[in-house]
C-alpha cells in the first residue's frame, strides 16, 4: 500500500509520543547530568538516540506481528494464552506505579501552586485529589483519540516552554562549567569512569522512554490499514524528543554551577527551582509550577492510556465477556476500579519513588529490551528482525538491567 503525505493524525500521534516522553521527569534530568558531570552528558549525546529509538522501533515491529492488533499489549501470539496473561500482568505492574507517581506529583504541585503562588485557602486534600482524578479519568474514558489529542495539545506549550527556558539561559552560559570538570577527569581512574558510564545507562534509557504508548500507536495504524506510518511517526517524534532534551540539558549544565546541582539533588528540587537569570528569573519562577503541572498531566495521560486499555482488556478476558454489552460493562468496571484505587493511593501520598527505581525500572528494561530481543531470536515468525539492531538492543538491555540491579545492591 503506497503511503500518502504527512497527515494531521501523524502530527497528533507524534505530539502524543513527545508528550509521553518529555514531561515532568525532564525537569529533573539536568540535575542528574549536572551532578554527574559533562562526560555523562557526552555519553547521553552519543547513546541517547540509538538506545531509545531502536528499542521502540523494534517493539513496534513485534507488536505489528501480532495476529490480534486491537489487543494490548500485543504479545499473545508469541507467548500463548497463559503467557499472554502473565505478560499483561507484568505490563500493568511495571507501568501502573509510574502512573501513580505522576498522579501524586500532580496533586502536590497543584496544591502548592494554589496555596503558595495564588494565595488561595488550602483545599482539602481529599477533595483536590477527587477533582484531579475525575478530570484525568474523564479524559481517559473518552477513548484513545481523545487522550492522544489532549496529549498533543499539552505537548506544544510544554515543548515551547522548555526550549524557551533553555534559550533564556544562553547569556549565562559558562564554558568553565564543562572545562573544569573535564580537566579533573585524568585524576579519576579508568575503572571509576567506566563504572559511572555503565551506571548512567538506566538514566539515559528511561529519560527517552515512551514504551507505554507504542502499543496504542500500533493498534491505531493497524486499524487504519497504514502500518508503515508507525515507523515514520516514531522517528520524527524521537528526533524532536532528542534535540529538545539535549538542548535543554546542555543549556542548564552550562549556566548552572555544579555545586548548585548537588544542592538541588540533596533537596530533591527540579531545575526550574534553581534557574538563575537576571532578566527573566521572576517570570520563570512564576510559570514554573504551571510548566510542571502541564508536564505531569500529559505524562500521567500518556502512561495511563496503555495501562487502562491493558487492564480493561484483561478484565474482559478474565470474565469471558462475549457480547458487546458485556465488554462495555466489564471495561467500565475496570476503569472505575482503577479510578478508585488510584485516587486512594494518590490521597495517601506514599513514597513510591523507591518502588519505581528498585522494582519498576528492571521490569521496564525487560519489556523494552529483553523480551523483544528474546522473541526475535526464539520465534521463527520474527526471524526477519535478527541482525545488528537486535544485537544492539540485547546488549543495551543487559547493560541497563545489570546497572539497575547493581545500584540496588
Amino acid at each position: 500500500m503506497k503511503q500518502q503525505g504527512w497527515k494531521l493524525q501523524d502530527t497528533i500521534w507524534t505530539l502524543g509520543l513527545y508528550g509521553t516522553t518529555v514531561g515532568a521527569g525532564t525537569l529533573f534530568l539536568p540535575i542528574e547530568i549536572g551532578t554527574r558531570g559533562p562526560l555523562i552528558f557526552i555519553i547521553m549525546l552519543l547513546l541517547g538516540l540509538p538506545l531509545s529509538l531502536l528499542p521502540h522501533l523494534v517493539l513496534a515491529r513485534v507488536y505489528m506481528s501480532e495476529a490480534t492488533p486491537q489487543r494490548l499489549p500485543a504479545l499473545s501470539t508469541w507467548f500463548g494464552p497463559r503467557g499472554d496473561w502473565l505478560m499483561t500482568l507484568l505490563y500493568c505492574v511495571a507501568f501502573y506505579p509510574v502512573m501513580l507517581v505522576y498522579g501524586i506529583s500532580l496533586v502536590n504541585a497543584l496544591d502548592n501552586f494554589l496555596v503558595d503562588h495564588l494565595h488561595f485557602a488550602r483545599i482539602n486534600k481529599g477533595l483536590l485529589t477527587l477533582l484531579c482524578m475525575v478530570v484525568l479519568f474523564g479524559i481517559l474514558s473518552k477513548g484513545r483519540s481523545k487522550v492522544v489529542g489532549t496529549l498533543g495539545t499539552l505537548a506544544l506549550p510544554f515543548a515551547v516552554a522548555i526550549i524557551a527556558i533553555a534559550a533564556v539561559q544562553i547569556p549565562a552560559w559558562r564554558w568553565s562549567n564543562v572545562t573544569d570538570a573535564l580537566n579533573a577527569l585524568p585524576d579519576a581512574s579508568a575503572e571509576t569512569t567506566l563504572k559511572n558510564i555503565w551506571l548512567t545507562l538506566p538514566l539515559i534509557t528511561f529519560s527517552f522512554c515512551c514504551a507505554p504508548i507504542i502499543s496504542p500507536l500500533v493498534a491505531h495504524y493497524q486499524q487504519s490499514q497504514d502500518k508503515l506510518r508507525v515507523y515514520r511517526v516514531i522517528k520524527v517524534a524521537y528526533l524532536a524528543i532528542f534535540l529538545s532534551i539535549i538542548f535543554f540539558v546542555f543549556s542548564c549544565v552550562l549556566s548552572i554551577p555544579h555545586a548548585t546541582f548537588v544542592e538541588a539533588k540533596e533537596k530533591n528540587l527540579n531545575v526550574l527551582s534553581v534557574i538563575s537569570s537576571p532578566d527573566s528569573a521572576g517570570v520563570l519562577f512564576y510559570i514554573a509550577p504551571l510548566i510542571a503541572i502541564i508536564g505531569m498531566t500529559k505524562s500521567f495521560l500518556g502512561v495511563s492510556l496503555s495501562v487502562a486499555e491493558t487492564f480493561s482488556d484483561f478484565t474482559v478476558r478474565l470474565f469471558n465477556c462475549r457480547s458487546d454489552k458485556g465488554r462495555k460493562i466489564s471495561q467500565a468496571a475496570a476503569m472505575l476500579a482503577m479510578y478508585g484505587i488510584t485516587s486512594l493511593i494518590v490521597y495517601e501520598n506514599p513514597n513510591v519513588i523507591t518502588l519505581i527505581e528498585a522494582f519498576c525500572g528492571p521490569l521496564i528494561a525487560i519489556i523494552l529490551f529483553l523480551i523483544p530481543a528474546w522473541l526475535i531470536y526464539n520465534k521463527p515468525g520474527l526471524a526477519f528482525l535478527r541482525g545488528g539492531k537486535a544485537l544492539v538492543i540485547l546488549a543495551g538491555g543487559i547493560a541497563t538491567l545489570s546497572a539497575l540491579l547493581y545500584s540496588m545492591m
